[in-house]
């Protein structure tokens, strides 16, 4: 306990040192406050290693920080307060003594820090647009050399506006953090939740193909439909999202991110149908896929897709069962077996037919 009661008070130190306006006096003050004649050789030899990245001895540290304390007193002269210690330091350990190659001071603690804010949004803890690029670029080579798929879900808040209209931006600002938290609550280690702008956010997916993808947007659509605002408001937060992975729908980060903003549109166009039987929430074309349905086991070009509901073409001479075992295709790794219900058909131009189907 006492060895943390110290190591506390050091870390107080630490953060006294960084104010603007260093006050020697104050330091000094409380530096006799948590340590012993005997031991403010070695507080000092920690906190001047932290500062400047320098390793110090003791002795060197005790001698050292009396040079510090005099040239404080001399740049408060020529320079005028207030004077950091940052600039102290800099002055002495790189003009002075030329220990420093580089002129700037930054502690481990510091540069840590800087580089979390480099990535994060600064509201949501999410990371930021610079590190999505970034990390989607990574993640397409990754899936480039092991033949893998990696997809994206790109999502947008359904009422956002409405809430910072009628209760404000704090509030509104709260619900984009709630719908952060729902966020990684339901990814993987592996995946990524960044926040593209705005009320939009983008999930890197790895080694999930377009229909898993779909499941977890949904999964997220669901719960945030069910998140509470102020009471007896009438104002609700949904969710539109469009999906697309590589690389069926595209094998560039721009590619990737336009598909499924395409698609992030159609789910807008058919938000209408939201909770109807025959068009599930939400719908979207996919392209290049097709499904394998019917005992003949012919693919069929899909015409668009929704979590827990499809749509095929087929000829209108052709027999299309109410029920059948059926698989998704999109590329020879990209598979997935379902149990279609066909629910309806629409007569197309040219002769066909389009097919509305439940998967399971």
């Amino acid at each position: 306990m006492e060895g943390e009661r110290i190591a506390q008070r050091i870390a107080r130190l630490a953060r006294l040192g960084r104010q603007r306006d260093f006050s020697p006096a104050r330091f000094r003050k409380q530096l006799d406050a948590i340590a012993r004649p005997d031991e403010r050789a070695e507080v000092l030899r920690a906190l001047l290693t932290e500062w400047t990245g320098l390793p110090h001895t003791a002795r060197e540290a005790a001698e050292r920080w009396k040079e510090i304390e005099s040239r404080t007193a001399e740049l408060r002269v020529n320079l005028g307060p207030p004077v950091s210690l940052q600039t102290v330091l800099l002055h002495y350990f790189h003009s002075v003594e030329g220990l420093l190659k580089e002129p700037r001071i930054l502690s481990g603690r510091d540069l840590s820090v800087l580089r979390v804010n480099a990535i994060t949004d600064p509201l949501t803890g999410l990371y930021n647009r610079r590190f999505l690029m970034d990390h989607l670029n990574r993640e397409i080579a990754r899936a480039d050399r092991s033949d893998g798929i990696v997809s994206i879900a790109l999502l947008d808040l359904k009422g956002f506006k409405a809430v910072n209209d009628h209760f404000g931006h704090p509030v509104g600002d709260t619900v984009l953090v709630k719908t952060a938290r729902i966020i990684r609550e339901f990814l993987r280690a592996v995946d990524a939740g960044c926040r593209w702008g705005g009320d939009e956010f983008v999930l890197v997916l790895p080694s999930t193909d377009l229909f898993s993808a779909l499941t977890v947007a949904e999964r997220v659509r669901t719960r945030i439909t069910d998140t509470a605002l102020p009471a007896g408001s009438g104002v609700r937060v949904g969710l539109h999202y469009g999906i697309a992975s590589y690389p069926a729908d595209g094998k560039t980060v721009d590619f990737l991110l336009k598909v499924a903003d395409v698609r992030l549109y159609q789910c807008r166009e058919q938000a209408k149908f939201e909770g109807t039987e025959r068009r599930q929430y939400p719908r979207f074309e996919v392209n290049d896929t097709s499904v394998r349905v019917g005992p003949e086991g012919r693919a069929r070009p899909l015409v668009n897709v929704s979590y827990g509901g499809l749509a095929y073409r087929t000829r209108r001479t052709d027999k299309y069962p109410a029920r059948a075992k059926g698989e998704i295709l999109r590329l020879p790794f990209e598979r997935r077996e379902v149990r279609l219900r066909t629910t309806n058909a629409a007569p197309l131009a040219g002769g066909a037919v389009r097919v509305g189907c439940r998967y399971f």
